[in-house]
């Protein structure tokens, strides 16, 4: 069964959809934005998540989470 999730890329850190088990999944999918490929558990396609803005520091590796009292 696919699957899908969204997260940063580890070296680049731009906003990825990782799409598990969908036909054209590699074990080591290629990052379409700095080209270096990524070790996965399970067979993914990659794609950049350009739907919304990048929700990722540029300088971390987690996604930045922000709550109403922070603005």
């Amino acid at each position: 069964m696919a699957s899908a999730w969204f997260g940063p890329c580890p070296h680049c850190n731009s906003a990825l959809s990782y799409l598990e088990g969908v036909t054209g999944s590699t074990m080591k999918p290629v990052c379409p934005r700095c080209k270096v490929a990524i070790t996965v558990v399970r067979a993914t396609f990659l794609m950049a998540d350009n739907s919304r803005r990048i929700p990722y520091a540029k300088d971390a590796a987690r996604p930045v989470i922000r709550s109403d009292s922070d603005q």
